[in-house]
């Protein structure tokens, strides 16, 4: 009777692990990235007590609440310093921290996209091509999702899907805006979808290692929490009906998000300064596997 054969990942099969190389966060890197998931999470709870006192004749119990003021722009801010830190922190491979990095950009963009449908902009010609613009950068970073799944075997370490949208991306960022958009839109908030996408896919296309792909995630979780703090204290006390007071729920919102913000620094200095740390699986080499393949 012939023996049944070893399971490929068995130690007598003299099959190799650790042939991709692996790089793990710190103890201390992982407790940062948990920390500021943790704090958004708790900052999420903030967004929807009330902030303040409005004015007497406002009737709506929601009018002092920041996700109710402004909820377009807080809502997926809060979700990305929650999903991104833990999901870059838990993926060991290079492949994985891109897709973590390619997600995010078609979560934004298509976001913004979704959004801009709801606004009556302009019905000519160059508001479509900015919204298929969007549509396309999203596309395009669902497909690249899509490709660092596949097994190993079948990708190589770079795509030509991130060069595509960094190219787009820039060639909107130096193209004038006023060409797209009536005077009185607001311009930044369109721009800063395409900002993100330069960076994330710039920073995946440049980094040789995990360490540098980290890296490219910590920044552009900064960016995100810089802007959802800017985004609450305008929203407090910028927009109507007026807050006249802020209850301490607001005053411990607003301190909540200058935590997220000093966290996420951190985290990034974390990444610049520290070495990487190579996690390898046991190697295993059976003596009669290797007489056998030679």
């Amino acid at each position: 009777m012939a023996p049944e054969p070893a399971h490929p990942f068995a130690p007598e099969s003299g099959y190799r692990l650790g042939v991709t190389q692996r790089e793990a966060p710190t103890r201390g890197e992982g407790f940062i990235a948990y920390l500021l998931s943790a704090l958004t999470t708790l900052l999420w709870v903030g967004c929807v007590l009330p902030a303040g006192e409005t004015l007497a004749s406002v009737s709506s119990p929601d009018a002092a609440t920041p996700v109710h003021r402004d909820a377009v722009l807080i809502v997926p801010a809060l979700l990305l310093l929650i999903v991104v830190p833990v999901g870059s922190t838990l993926a060991l491979r290079r492949h994985g921290v891109r897709a973590v990095l390619a997600g995010m950009d078609a979560f934004v963009v298509l976001y913004v996209a979704v959004a801009l449908l709801g606004y009556r902009l302009v019905g000519d010609g160059p508001a479509l091509v900015f919204l298929i613009t969007l549509f396309a950068l999203g596309g395009l970073g669902l497909l690249e999702v899509a490709r660092h799944t596949i097994p190993d075997g079948e990708r190589g370490e770079q795509s030509a899907l991130s060069g595509a949208r960094l190219a787009l991306a820039l060639l909107v960022l130096v193209l004038p805006l006023h060409v797209v958009m009536h005077p009185q839109v607001e311009r930044a908030s369109l721009l800063g979808p395409f900002l993100f996408v330069a960076v994330s896919a710039a920073g995946s296309r440049m980094a040789r290692d995990m360490r540098g792909l980290r890296r490219t995630t910590a920044i552009l979780q900064l960016l995100v929490a810089v802007h959802l703090l800017i985004t609450l204290r305008y929203t407090l006390f910028r927009t109507d009906p007026a807050i006249e007071s802020l209850y301490w729920t607001g005053k411990t919102t607003l301190a909540l998000a200058g935590a997220v913000v000093l966290v996420a620094l951190i985290q990034l200095l974390m990444y610049v300064r520290s070495g990487p740390t190579v996690v390898e699986s046991a190697t295993t080499d059976v003596p009669g596997a290797k007489m056998a393949g030679s």
